[in-house]
């Protein structure tokens, strides 16, 4: 090691480990997927994006856990997102406390009506109120849901350098292949029931 180097430990000529890469995707992509799919793909896109920022590989529990109760580590992952944004100086789009409430904050919206402000308003409300405002609750979580989808996979796409997530944003043969997948079941339902329900009547 040279003199120069004893002072300068992080010359480019020492070795360092690179940072785990986070899972870039376009928006347009990733949008695309998880309605073709429906909604499956977000298993997959969780996963991808807990193994990453673990720094793991392969088929690992804590990350699959993690994928399985997202509902609860979404603030986790949003919070570990940040952090990596902010060490690399990098603007974020969103916040963890601010896509947590935008998972949650129409659930509850919709847990309260069903339970609790429908049966008050039971007798002042018409008929028509009681279809009309379930459909705008879940058109807004559906709206909510999918505005902290795409600040959470924005905020990678800037942290990695890719605002536009070019590095991810052709449909290839293993999408197609896994859109497949997810609609094999459904489609032997469909055929199942069609086959027979004429028996059934």
């Amino acid at each position: 090691m040279t003199s120069a180097q004893k002072h300068h430990p992080e010359s480019p000529t020492t070795s360092h480990p690179q940072e785990t890469q986070l899972y870039i995707i376009s928006i347009s992509k990733l949008i695309i997927m998880a309605s073709l799919s429906m909604g499956l793909y977000l298993y997959y896109w969780h996963y991808r994006h807990w193994l990453l920022i673990r720094g793991q590989h392969g088929l690992r529990l804590i990350p699959l856990l993690c994928t399985i109760f997202g509902a609860v580590t979404i603030y986790f992952l949003m919070k570990k997102i940040v952090a990596r944004c902010t060490q690399a100086n990098r603007p974020v789009e969103g916040s963890a406390v601010g896509v947590t409430l935008m998972l949650y904050a129409p659930i509850l919206m919709i847990v309260g009506w069903e339970f609790y402000i429908s049966e008050k308003l039971f007798d002042s409300l018409p008929l028509s109120a009681f279809t009309l405002i379930p459909i705008m609750l879940t058109l807004l979580y559906t709206t909510f849901f999918s505005v902290a989808m795409v600040q959470i996979q924005q905020s990678v796409n800037v942290c990695e350098g890719d605002a536009c997530g070019f590095e991810n944003s052709k449909i290839t043969w293993a999408n197609v292949l896994w859109l497949i997948v997810c609609w094999m079941p459904i489609t032997a339902l469909f055929g199942y029931l069609s086959a027979y329900a004429p028996l059934m009547q």
